[in-house]
């Protein structure tokens, strides 16, 4: 921190080398600056003070029945509607402005000032402020209460005509939501009608029955498993039978026996098919499966047949063994079992696969129906919350009628300014002088920057970096002295002239001022 003001102490000190160049610079910034701020024209504002009452004697019995007007949103918007171009004209009529505009120029011109300098402000406790600036009391008085004549005509005109442009549009809502409200229960009652026994609500519990069928279906397959290993079972015990060394000398006989098995079968599967068709038709699954395995049979019987005409005949030995014959008969059983098996499986995939194709249509159908009785639903609230917005309308009207919605007072009327408002010249000549003096003395540090010289051995010391001895103190002769103390009586001498023309500036505005308060209270 020493240090920093050391090289400010250095700086100042290198810049009093060129004094007079920063007194010339500020003498010179000085006076065109006072000269400048004499000669800007005074300008007089004017003001106005408008209270606008919105309460009413009906609005405590009415809460919540009636619409309360939003004074300040209205007057808001009045505060815009008061800068367009009709109504600044009418400013302009009313206030004699017009009298002075010769050309359309001046005449645009004219309203874009006025558009600019014309302020309109909101306060609190319903109280607003109008003002104007010009270059003369009469002019920004007239403009304001021009001003205020216009607000108080539009804020009168637009609290009337708020109610009835209100109630039409909410009449045209109305009339809009009822015809798409129709639509929607149109669209609901064809929905219902085309999708009838698909709704919600008429299914009954699917979900459990296509469980129920997932489950008979998962037993049929497990035993239709059971039945193939069983004849698989079956069929290993009838060859190990017939191929065994003591039945070497039946095999011939064993083809006839096993040709009577196989006609014991295709009987048996016909008996079968003669029940199946009492129930159903011949193209059922099962029916089909029992055709064809009749056929297989019967394919299977005459290749024996020949079989058993090749080798001669079989002897009938084979043919009366009874544990051969009972394995032919189980596995007859088993496969009349796999084929009825077979059948139900069919059946149940089929009826599994309609009803998750019913099902997968149903949650459809109630996805679009939930969409539909939501869009039903959102019309008809703003529908009736259009009705209810009506009435509350209606009843508002009413109470403007039996009471104002707005009472526009003036406060304060627009008064005549006794002194300038703008602009502020004590503070501006000594703004001039403060940002004189600054300017100057930058120059000044500029000036020493450019050509730098040491002021201080510690200065010098830091620079190069060599040890310094000492310093030698200047002895001046008397007539420099002299030379020297007349030099600052005349620094000085001008330093205390550019104040005493800076406070005549600032006299001469109080006098001003003083006299223009004296002319008009005489």
């Amino acid at each position: 921190m020493q240090e920093q003001l050391s090289e400010i102490l250095y700086f100042l000190k290198g810049a009093l080398k060129y004094k007079w160049t920063a007194l010339i610079m500020t003498w010179v910034l000085s006076i065109c600056g006072w000269t400048y701020v004499s000669m800007m024209p005074d300008k007089y504002t004017s003001v106005a003070k408008v209270h606008v009452e919105t309460r009413t004697m009906l609005q405590p019995l009415l809460s919540g029945m009636a619409i309360e007007a939003d004074v300040r949103g209205l007057l808001r918007v009045m505060q815009q509607l008061m800068f367009t171009k009709g109504n600044l004209e009418q400013i302009t009529k009313l206030s004699d402005l017009d009298k002075t505009i010769r050309t359309p120029t001046e005449q645009e011109e004219l309203i874009n000032d006025l558009k600019k300098d014309i302020h309109i402000n909101g306060g609190t406790e319903d109280i607003f402020t109008i003002q104007y600036e010009a270059s003369s009391p009469d002019m920004a008085k007239n403009v304001v209460q021009a001003v205020l004549t216009v607000f108080s005509e539009q804020t009168q005109l637009s609290t009337h005509g708020n109610s009835d442009s209100a109630q039409r549009f909410i009449d045209e809502q109305i009339q809009e939501y009822e015809m798409r409200l129709r639509n929607g229960e149109k669209a609901r009652e064809n929905f219902k009608r085309t999708n009838l026994g698909l709704l919600p609500g008429q299914g009954g519990d699917q979900i459990g029955k296509i469980q129920a069928m997932s489950k008979e279906l998962e037993d049929a397959k497990l035993g239709l498993k059971e039945a193939i290993s069983r004849k698989a079972k079956l069929t290993e015990q009838l060859e190990e039978s017939l191929t065994s060394d003591d039945n070497d000398d039946e095999w011939k006989s064993s083809t006839e026996v096993a040709s009577v098995e196989d006609d014991v079968q295709i009987a048996n599967l016909k008996q079968r098919k003669n029940e199946l068709l009492i129930k159903f038709t011949e193209n059922h699954p099962e029916v089909s499966h029992i055709n064809k395995t009749i056929k297989e049979l019967q394919i299977r019987n005459a290749v024996k047949q020949a079989k058993v005409v090749d080798a001669g005949g079989l002897d009938t030995a084979v043919l009366n063994n009874p544990y051969v014959q009972s394995i032919k008969v189980a596995i007859n059983e088993v496969d009349a079992n796999i084929a009825s098996i077979n059948s139900r499986i069919e059946i149940f995939q089929q009826r599994l696969v309609k009803e998750q194709e019913e099902l997968n249509s149903r949650l459809s159908i109630e996805t679009e129906i939930e969409n539909l009785n939501r869009d039903y639903s959102q019309i008809k609230n703003n529908y009736d919350r259009l009705l209810s917005s009506r009435e509350t309308a209606v009843m508002s009207e009413k109470v403007d009628n039996q009471a104002e919605a707005l009472k526009f007072k003036i406060a304060d009327a627009p008064n005549m300014p006794l002194k300038a408002s703008s602009p502020k010249r004590k503070l501006l000549y000594s703004g001039v002088l403060v940002v004189s003096i600054i300017i100057s003395l930058a120059v000044a540090v500029l000036l020493y920057l450019i050509r730098p010289t040491f002021m201080s051995i510690s200065q010098l010391r830091q620079f190069t970096g060599l040890p310094i001895l000492g310093s030698i103190s200047m002895k001046y002769r008397p007539e420099e002295l002299i030379k020297y103390r007349n030099e600052m009586f005349k620094y000085g001498a001008g330093v205390l002239c550019l104040f005493v023309i800076y406070l005549g500036f600032m006299t001469a505005d109080i006098v001003k001022i003083n006299l223009l308060g004296l002319s008009v209270f005489s």
